[in-house]
């Protein structure tokens, strides 16, 4: 464990606390403990001072390997049973001193060279003996273990390897060492570091009061009813999770999101590297060189939650006498806010203003915020968010200069418990709903229906421009079964780009969402219909209105008489267009059936002879080919003359559709 007391201790909301250690010491070196999984947090934050005239040389931490890793890369290597002749076995080669105990007060020493060991594995400390070679004399001794006093270790490779394996094997698993490396006297040490933390937790109490205060046995009553408010109460929750007491510690907790991340900085990382191999420096062939080919380029290879259905109403049931009911007079003198707020840009802190003191494993909560606010009650329904009665909400701004964080809320009307909620997480001056109940007394149906309407029209070129609105229709059926008259705040979803156009302007709007207050009588049904337009544009030819449009367009005062006139004389050269191109229509038919009747003519004429019978009828066939061509060159003048027609009717039409445009 650190030998520094914990001073200072900052949780936030997202995993990691930040931890301060502060005292004295004396020496060149200090010994911290952290659990494995906070190393790299350490490794990313660590800051130590040294407040006096002392340095800070260096910080020397463990390498991430678990226990057996790091032992089995010693060349020592002892069990938990024989380890007395596993390290005589290891030290083979090694040079030692061995001492022989051969009487109370007499002992024998002999040095040399491990050669090994020996025993029986049924009495391995009986009957194990170890052998030494001498260089000197060059023999080589038996000697019984269990008469040696002592083994003393000559080569200082051996020495190192024994107390690496030492450190090793005493190390916890769970836990790694890191040591300050000091310089030499006295130092007044200050070492701050992130690591994982549970999240602190906020929990609040509303108490709402609407009438006068309740006075106590044998007070007389107040004739004068304070407005309705709340008494906001905020407790913070945290634990004490490390693998020690928290004594007078400085405790923060801190609300907000800072970006937090980790990095992975203890496991150490080798990058992987080509294998150059040495060339063979021979020739096998004779070589050959051919012209080289142009080479090729290289290429280089970071909503509101559904509120959950309660059957209670609008009002909490009275299960105490009023003279025993809780009161915010009594709440708020019962409990003494220990903290004081700090804005910190993007964060807030909440800074316990006392030392706390919580036991190892243990949890604890303090006072963070208690405070009277102006509140009122109210009745608000968003289908979205609960379907078929509104939602009893309590209604206030966040003036307790505090941000606070978001968390569960109890609500208490009255002295009594009316239901629960979660405050979202809000700035100072920032406005609060809390909705904590189901008003089952009233009841809402919602009917959605659209239409188009044609609201204007003009003309470019050969188009009717139509002007309509896309009108979206939501009925709100406000059905109350209440012996009281309510109002009720009705939140409608905004469509994205629409204007409301009904039934009048919202009481209070915002970027995705219209309120309108609705007043609703006891017994009764109300409806409240909201109209929402979005203006659009589409087009059409002229020529594809009709009469019957037109008077429908005079009619609805779209168009006035005028401009009905000038349509029609327009459409009527149209209609003479088109009936020009339906003779058009006509003559093609009639040449095509005269260009099949040539085909066959002339398919007759090939086997016919030019004398005789077959002469005359052949004769037969080709003037009826020069009939069949003549009316064909007329057909042809007939269908230019009708185009012609065409082309000036239209012309004439498209002339008048530009006047008609300026107008």
């Amino acid at each position: 464990m650190a030998t520094l007391a914990l001073t200072r201790m900052v949780l936030f909301k997202h995993g990691v606390g930040y931890f301060e250690r502060r005292g004295t010491h004396s020496g060149e070196q200090l010994e911290l403990s952290f659990p494995r999984e906070a190393m790299d947090d350490v490794l990313k934050s660590l800051v130590a001072l040294d407040l006096g005239a002392g340095q800070v040389l260096g910080v020397d931490f463990e390498t991430p390997e678990d226990r057996a890793a790091r032992l089995a890369r010693g060349s020592i290597h002892l069990g938990d049973q024989l380890s007395l002749l596993d390290l005589l076995r290891d030290l083979r080669g090694r040079a030692v001193r061995l001492t022989l105990a051969e009487g109370k007060k007499s002992e024998m020493s002999l040095e040399g060279l491990v050669v090994g060991v020996d025993y029986e594995p049924a009495e391995p400390l009986r009957r194990a003996t170890v052998s030494l070679y001498s260089a000197a004399t060059r023999q080589v001794r038996t000697v019984a273990v269990e008469a040696l006093a002592r083994v003393e270790l000559l080569d200082d490779g051996a020495a190192a390897d024994l107390a690496y394996f030492l450190r090793a094997a005493q190390s916890e698993e769970q836990r790694r060492a890191a040591s300050l490396r000091l310089s030499p006297g006295d130092h007044d040490l200050l070492i701050g570091y992130i690591a994982p933390a549970p999240a602190w937790r906020v929990s609040y109490r509303l108490l709402y009061e609407e009438a006068a205060t309740t006075p106590a046995d044998g007070d007389p009553p107040s004739p004068i009813p304070h407005p309705p408010s709340v008494l906001l109460q905020g407790w913070g929750l945290f634990d004490n999770q490390l693998e020690e007491d928290l004594t007078e510690v400085q405790l923060t907790l801190m609300a907000g999101k800072p970006v937090s991340f980790r990095y992975r900085l203890y496991e150490p990382h080798t990058p992987e590297r080509p294998l150059v191999q040495d060339e063979e420096r021979t020739v096998d062939a004779p070589i050959f060189f051919d012209a080289a080919p142009q080479a090729p380029p290289m290429v280089a290879a970071f909503a509101l939650e559904r509120l959950e259905e309660r059957p209670m109403g609008l009002s909490a049931p009275t299960l105490r006498s009023p003279a025993s009911r809780l009161s915010a007079a009594a709440l708020e003198d019962s409990v003494q806010v220990a903290a004081s707020g700090d804005e910190r840009g993007a964060l807030f802190a909440y800074k316990v203003a006392h030392p706390v003191s919580v036991a190892r494993g243990q949890s604890a909560m303090v006072p963070i915020v208690s405070q009277r606010l102006p509140a009122r009650r109210e009745l608000l329904y968003n289908g979205a968010k609960h379907p078929r009665h509104p939602v009893v909400s309590l209604r206030l701004t966040n003036g307790t200069g505090l941000t606070l964080e978001r968390g569960p809320v109890t609500v208490l009307a009255d002295g009594d418990y009316a239901g629960e909620a979660v405050l979202p997480f809000t700035k100072t001056g920032g406005e609060l709903f809390v909705p904590f109940a189901i008003e089952l007394g009233l009841k809402v149906e919602e009917e959605r229906s659209g239409e188009r309407r044609l609201i204007g029209m003009s003309f470019e070129n050969e188009f009717a421009i139509f002007e309509e609105h896309d009108l979206a229709l939501t009925t709100y059926h406000l059905i109350s079964g209440l012996d009281r008259a309510v109002e009720v705040m009705v939140e409608h979803v905004r469509l994205i780009s629409y204007e409301v156009a009904a039934p009048r302007a919202p009481d209070e709007e915002s970027a995705g969402f219209a309120r309108w207050r609705v007043a609703c009588a006891p017994q009764a049904h109300t409806i409240l219909q909201i109209t929402e337009r979005q203006l659009t544009r589409r087009s059409e030819q002229v020529r594809n209105l009709n009469g019957t449009r037109l008077q429908a367009f005079l009619r609805d005062k779209i168009l006035d008489a005028a401009t009905v006139k000038a349509l029609e004389s327009i459409l009527d050269f149209y209609r003479q267009a088109a009936q020009l191109q339906l003779q058009i229509t006509i003559l093609v038919q009639e040449r095509e059936k005269i260009f099949k009747q040539q085909r066959q003519i002339q398919g007759n004429l090939q086997p016919l002879a030019r004398e005789g019978e077959e002469g005359a009828l052949r004769q037969r066939y080709v003037t009826t080919l020069g009939q069949l061509e003549d009316r064909l060159a007329a057909l042809e003048a007939e269908e230019k003359r009708l185009r012609e027609q065409i082309v000036e009717l239209e012309d004439q039409a498209t002339k008048r559709l530009k006047r008609l445009a300026k107008a």
